[in-house]
């Protein structure tokens, strides 16, 4: 991990100053970094705790004095966020799998490992699988049987990929996330409560039914390349039509992709998003930690909405949407400034209401 600060600049294409043959073996927080570390003050509110550390270089902003914060060198960010990314590239530690397949995993039929693939401890891959070269498996995952996982993927510990799944290159996925679990499709042997309301926003006692057969989820799931899961994710397979992941796409930790769903690509789902079935996301869709999506609506491109959103119904491409029910974020912001006048409006128009009462009373 030991890297000189002319080797890591050049890396990372920033501009560096001081010893550049200084190395440093990681990275660390201003006030807790040590004499061998790479401190992370790409703003000037964290140059002042450069000196409660130990650190002798750091990632500074721009136009730092960073002689004045008693550093030996310095490297200059123009972009704070994407620098840290190549840091935390550079010094990143991901789970070491051994080589080759261990002797505990279990490899199904014909089923086709890629070179230097390397499969960890009680992982099962089913008859038929197709793993590429140089995927990395760590301990108790499981792929189902005729699955598909493209070159350079890295799997956590214990995610699950069902049968018959399609997934492409560069895929990362963090622990316990499952790909292509069944979706939740049920119907009732006859015309029930949910059929009713929705024809006519009433429930009677006739609409009570006896049970719900399940509907299978026969479709599978596509993933394209470049895609990353986080933790404990849930994709569920496609009715009859596949759901779809489009390339690049990254999702976090406890998302539920409902079936037959579509994402486009180079789009960002936060954590504790729910999109409900045969919803559509365009290209570039971001959405914001626990947003909710309604089944069968269609957002469109380059789409952004704010976290604790509702989307019930159809949006436009190039939209910025709040609010449950979401609505353009201007239009929210007024709504929201007009809700907390409420009571105050509500007040003064019972004084009112008592003064018109009064005066009649009066006559």
């Amino acid at each position: 991990m030991t890297v000189t600060i002319s080797a890591l600049a050049e890396e990372l294409g920033l501009t560096a100053a001081g010893d550049l043959s200084l190395t440093v073996v990681g990275a660390a927080e201003p006030a807790a970094a040590g004499s061998d570390q790479l401190a992370l003050a790409m703003d000037p509110a964290y140059g002042g705790k450069i000196a409660e550390g130990c650190a002798q270089a750091a990632v500074v902003w721009m136009d730092a004095d960073w002689r004045a914060l008693g550093l030996k060198a310095a490297l200059f960010a123009p972009r704070a966020r994407l620098a840290l990314a190549g840091v935390t590239r550079r010094f990143d530690r991901p789970p070491e799998v051994g080589p080759g397949i261990h002797p505990t995993a279990i490899i199904g039929h014909d089923a086709e490992i890629g070179t230097d693939a390397a499969i960890g401890p009680y992982v099962i891959i089913g008859v038929r699988a197709r793993i590429g070269a140089n995927a990395v498996i760590t301990g108790h995952c499981m792929i189902g049987e005729d699955a598909t996982l493209g070159d350079n993927a890295f799997l956590h510990p214990g995610v699950k990929i069902g049968p018959r799944i399609r997934i492409g290159n560069g895929f990362i996925s963090q622990a316990g996330t499952v790909i292509g679990a069944d979706g939740f499709a049920y119907v009732t042997p006859e015309p029930g409560t949910v059929e009713e309301a929705r024809a006519s926003g009433t429930v009677t006692e006739g609409a009570r039914h006896q049970g719900f057969e399940r509907i299978f989820s026969i479709g599978s799931v596509n993933v394209g390349n470049d895609v990353e899961l986080g933790a404990n994710c849930t994709i569920d397979r496609g009715t009859v039509a596949n759901t779809v992941i489009g390339d690049g796409t990254k999702i976090d930790n406890l998302v539920h992709v409902g079936h037959n769903v579509h994402i486009g690509r180079q789009c960002l789902l936060c954590g504790q998003v729910g999109i409900a079935g045969s919803a559509t996301l365009g290209d570039r869709c971001v959405l914001g930690g626990q947003v909710g999506v309604a089944d069968h609506v269609t957002v469109g491109s380059d789409v952004v909405v704010a976290g604790k959103s509702g989307i019930s119904s159809n949006v436009p491409s190039g939209r910025v949407m709040m609010g449950n029910p979401a609505m353009r974020m201007d239009m929210n912001v007024r709504v929201y400034k007009a809700l907390r006048r409420l009571p105050r409006t509500v007040a003064k128009l019972t004084r009112i209401e008592k003064a018109i009462f009064s005066g009649g009373e009066n006559r």
